[in-house]
């Protein structure tokens, strides 16, 4: 688990870390490799043998058909791989290696290994993981310092090999990964820094095009001086005091039309203003009376009517004499 500096709080800044991290694992698995690797020597030199194509096709026939075999897992050659090569050819001319958890050209590699460090013969590489090799035609089972070679590694050596070679080949397939990404951002952030600068340039330009606001003082005090401008002021006041007065005359007339017939025959009851009447009766009792002088001092008067409202209280009135008598 990557444990990232509290410091590094770009996104930039935090792959560069990350990058400079596998970097360094790369170098230090390249160098527990070297330790681990055997020293080449210059006693196992491989001459092979010449073969005619006919026992060559004779041959890898026989080793496609043949069922002996020898597996080569994760932690690839070492002591054990070429000691069963050379007891199975005690008995069979070919045999089949397969070759598990590798690429094609690491087969590749493999096969020319052990025909260097056996002495046999790579007839064919059958679907990049079986390679069938044959003996040769003069073989004689070596002695044992031979069948496991001491320029090959231990089972536990070759263990350690194959966990470095496996952290080896995650690395350098993360490592173009990181550098792409990293990339990508350096291109957005290019990007980002342009639209910053357009909008900045956007932004003095429209406070360019702004209007000066200080100017407008002046400019009301230079039409304040000049006639011509006070001329046209008192016009257009003019002309707005009568479309006002216009206006006011038309809702008078608008509110007299609107107004209840009823309130007119209201006005010619005498108005008795800031008085409280503690009794109802007493109230309507007056009422009475003004009806009576108003019909006293009205009589010449034919076009007098009362609406609904008068008539209630003139039913009223008349309740209370009838009550009282």
């Amino acid at each position: 688990m990557t444990i990232y500096h509290p410091g590094f709080r770009c996104l930039g800044s935090i792959l560069l870390l990350v990058l400079f991290q596998a970097q360094k694992k790369e170098e230090r698995i390249v160098e527990g490799l070297k330790k681990i690797e055997p020293k080449e020597s210059s006693e196992m030199t491989h001459d092979p043998e010449i073969l005619t194509p006919e026992e060559h096709f004779y041959f890898l026939k026989m080793g496609r058909k043949c069922k002996n075999y020898v597996p080569v897992g994760r932690r690839g050659i070492y002591q054990g791989v070429i000691l069963n090569m050379h007891l199975h050819w005690k008995k069979h001319q070919t045999l089949k290696v397969i070759v598990k958890t590798f690429s094609a050209e690491e087969v590749k590699e493999i096969a020319a290994e052990l025909a260097r460090l056996t002495g046999g013969i790579v007839l064919e590489i059958h679907e990049e993981n079986t390679i069938i090799m044959y003996r040769g035609k003069n073989y004689a089972q070596p002695p044992t310092e031979i069948m496991s070679p001491r320029i090959t590694l231990s089972r536990k050596k070759a263990l350690d090999k194959s966990k470095y070679r496996d952290g080896l080949r995650a690395v350098r397939k993360y490592i173009p990964k990181l550098e792409q990404e990293l990339e990508l951002h350096r291109a957005q952030a290019e990007t980002r820094a342009e639209n910053r600068s357009d909008a900045a340039e956007d932004v003095q330009n429209t406070e360019l095009d702004k209007p000066d606001f200080g100017s407008i003082p002046s400019m009301m005090e230079c039409s304040e001086n000049d006639p011509t401008t006070e001329s046209l002021m008192a016009s257009d006041s003019e002309d707005l005091s009568d479309i006002f007065e216009t206006d006011s005359e038309t809702e008078t007339e608008e509110k007299a039309e609107l107004r209840p017939l009823y309130l007119d025959q209201f006005d010619k009851f005498p108005v008795q203003n800031d008085e409280e009447h503690e009794d109802f009766e007493e109230h309507l009792r007056q009422i009475s009376i003004d009806l009576r002088n108003v019909k006293s001092l009205g009589k010449d008067e034919d076009s007098f009517h009362f609406d609904e409202v008068d008539k209630m209280f003139l039913r009223a009135a008349s309740l209370l004499k009838k009550q009282k008598r």
